[in-house]
């Protein structure tokens, strides 16, 4: 039996990044920053074209003690049941950005695969060897799942399930294209079953 999630809807979304009330309960916090001033509303138009976003830095911003462009853009993310995929612009090396928990999913180690062989292994031999080094890939599969949480709590009260791939920043764009491009050929569907407990 296939297991409802709690994902916001998309008006909603878009309601938070004006700072304006969602009319589905518990999607936005006032604890986590989501409206947009008029600088990170011309980076959020821009990444809904280009499907991964991208910010200076990790986008954090002083006077709002967070960073309200990723965390819109998480929700945006969970609401369309896709890859969170960043860009972060730094000042010697980039870094692009996967959270794997924006699928919901209560084993997300077929689509880490994916992006790992398919893309990385693949097209960015360098970058998977780094990737695979670090033991990231690893620590993150070997990170447990609460699917309680995944079905039934709204996206900032999950906890991110990330990959960061530091790159060149000539680089870095054309990955998270390819990451999004292998990410909208994922089948999230069998991974959201209720699990049977065999033990």
């Amino acid at each position: 039996m296939k297991a409802k999630v709690f994902r916001p809807h998309l008006d909603d979304v878009e309601r938070l990044s004006y700072g304006k009330k969602a009319s589905k309960r518990r999607t936005g916090s006032r604890y986590h920053c989501h409206r947009l001033n008029q600088e990170e509303r011309r980076l959020f138009e821009l990444a809904k074209v280009s499907h991964f976003l991208t910010v200076r830095g990790n986008g954090y911003r002083k006077e709002r003690k967070g960073s309200p462009l990723q965390n819109i853009w998480r929700q945006r993310s969970d609401a369309l049941a896709t890859l969170a995929v960043c860009v972060e612009k730094r000042s010697t090396i980039d870094a692009v950005v996967i959270d794997f928990s924006t699928l919901r999913v209560w084993d997300d180690a077929p689509f880490v695969a994916m992006i790992v062989n398919n893309v990385l292994k693949a097209k960015y031999p360098d970058l998977h060897e780094l990737v695979v080094d670090d033991a990231v890939v690893s620590s993150l599969i070997q990170t447990p799942i609460n699917w309680d949480a995944i079905k039934t709590r709204p996206i900032w009260a999950i906890n991110e399930r990330l990959i960061t791939i530091p790159c060149e920043r000539d680089v870095a764009k054309s990955l998270a294209a390819d990451v999004v491009k292998e990410g909208s050929q994922f089948i999230l569907h069998e991974f959201q079953n209720e699990r049977i407990d065999t033990t």
